[in-house]
């Protein structure tokens, strides 16, 4: 799983284990690790003890899909499940923000998650799975959040068409839509947007997304949004997004 070090990815490792004790490795994969062997997710997943391995690579590279396969190519492995999480996020609109901050996000939260995918497509097991980690944004053009939350609209639709796609594999896609979690990129967001609408949202259990987001993938669910969270999300469908946008504005 990408995006492990911490948040999400680090919850993911530890409910997986937990799910799937047949599985002989996970790996947890983060450009913020030190090394190979240690990082803070093992706090978050240390009841998983010697199953866990920890990879430093970074989703943001030209030739990360490349790395991932070698590793993978390397220890003779076959994937049960690949979950995608990494994602950086940066606030600011247009007028204000630097462009490598907007092509960091399209590089990290699109670029990688669909070279990880095409990289290793035909190393799955019959029965493999596929989490995308979207978000609720995915229906809810945020301004000053805009190449973010289109990115995570991007995952939306071609996870919807990679499901189709990779059926006839035997590998099912699950797209999971995280609320508003308490994670390191959220802290990183609301402070860069000074937001008293992002301040006062419900915060989502981090625990109960992941588990039922792994429950869902584990039954072949296509999308899951646990949650009050699920009922903001039908309800952004059916506004028009012009409407939606300018009820989502930050600020």
């Amino acid at each position: 799983m990408t995006g492990a070090s911490r948040g999400i990815g680090a919850v993911f490792a530890d409910r997986l284990g937990q799910l799937r004790p047949d599985l002989d490795e996970i790996w947890c994969i983060s450009r913020s690790y030190n090394d190979d062997s240690s990082s803070e997710a093992a706090e978050h997943s240390r009841t998983q003890g010697s199953r866990l391995r920890y990879l430093r690579l970074d989703q943001s590279d030209d030739d990360f899909g490349d790395k991932l396969r070698n590793r993978v190519e390397r220890h003779h492995a076959t994937i049960v499940y690949l979950i995608l999480n990494a994602a950086y996020a940066n606030y600011g609109d247009v007028n204000t923000q630097d462009f490598s901050r907007a092509d960091q996000m399209i590089q990290t939260n699109i670029r990688g998650t669909v070279a990880a995918v095409y990289s290793l497509n035909d190393l799955f097991e019959e029965d493999g799975h596929i989490i995308l980690v979207s978000s609720i944004s995915a229906v809810a053009p945020t301004p000053g959040l805009a190449v973010y939350t289109a990115s995570k609209a991007f995952i939306r639709h071609w996870g919807i068409s990679l499901r189709d796609e990779l059926r006839p594999n035997g590998v099912t896609v699950t797209i999971c839509y995280p609320g508003k979690v308490k994670t390191k990129a959220l802290r990183d967001v609301v402070k860069q947007a000074k937001s008293v609408k992002l301040r006062l949202m419900p915060e989502q259990n981090l625990s109960y997304l992941v588990e039922r987001t792994l429950r869902a993938a584990e039954s072949g669910r296509a999308e899951v949004a646990p949650g009050l969270y699920g009922l903001v999300m039908a309800l952004f469908k059916a506004v028009p997004k012009r409407v939606v946008a300018r009820l989502a504005r930050l600020v």
